[in-house]
């Protein structure tokens, strides 16, 4: 038997997710986060523990239980199904950049990369209120390690990321693979 996924949790982590990326300049420009009204950079130190603790929190979740479920359903009859939906899942979504290394973004692979990332870089974007300078987070996290003693380097896009977890487990859904998942019979 496999672990109980809790898909719905996973479909919560990432809307979670998508909100935090789309609200960031909002939140920081109303704030005026990392501009000269932010003495000593307090806004800014707090913020970016804010946003490092929660996309590393949230996204390894979605992560560790999307790798589960990949790994339940692969070897059953059914798993010959995980290829399509990976790539509809992805269709129009740009979910990073490799920077380093030579691998493909399937959902399976970025899981890995921000599972075993040894560093997790916030991206900041630079914004203007009322010509007063502000950063913000840009919504992407700059994700670097080795595998096989080759190094690598990825800028995940954390939003459209998202949007392809929660499309390919739709599709899964859609596909009847998750129904039994985590039963003990299965």
């Amino acid at each position: 038997m496999s672990h109980l996924l809790d898909i719905e949790n996973v479909f919560e982590k990432l809307i979670l997710l998508q909100h935090f990326v789309n609200g960031s300049e909002h939140y920081c420009k109303e704030r005026l986060i990392g501009s000269e009204h932010d003495v000593g950079d307090g806004a800014i130190d707090a913020y970016w523990s804010w946003v490092k603790g929660i996309m590393s929190s949230y996204s390894l979740e979605c992560c560790i239980r999307l790798r589960v479920f990949l790994d339940t359903i692969r070897y059953k009859p059914e798993g010959n199904k995980i290829p399509g939906l990976d790539v509809t899942a992805r269709t129009g979504l740009t979910i990073g950049q490799v920077i380093e290394g030579n691998f493909d973004l399937t959902l399976r692979e970025t899981c890995n990369k921000i599972i075993h990332a040894r560093k997790v870089i916030p991206v900041w974007a630079t914004g203007n209120a009322n010509d007063i300078e502000f950063k913000y987070w840009s919504g992407d996290l700059d994700l670097s390690g080795t595998n096989r003693g080759e190094n690598w380097r990825l800028i995940l896009h954390v939003a459209p990321w998202a949007r392809c977890v929660e499309r390919f487990l739709e599709g899964a859904e859609a596909a009847e693979l998750t129904f039994y998942v985590g039963q003990d019979w299965y």
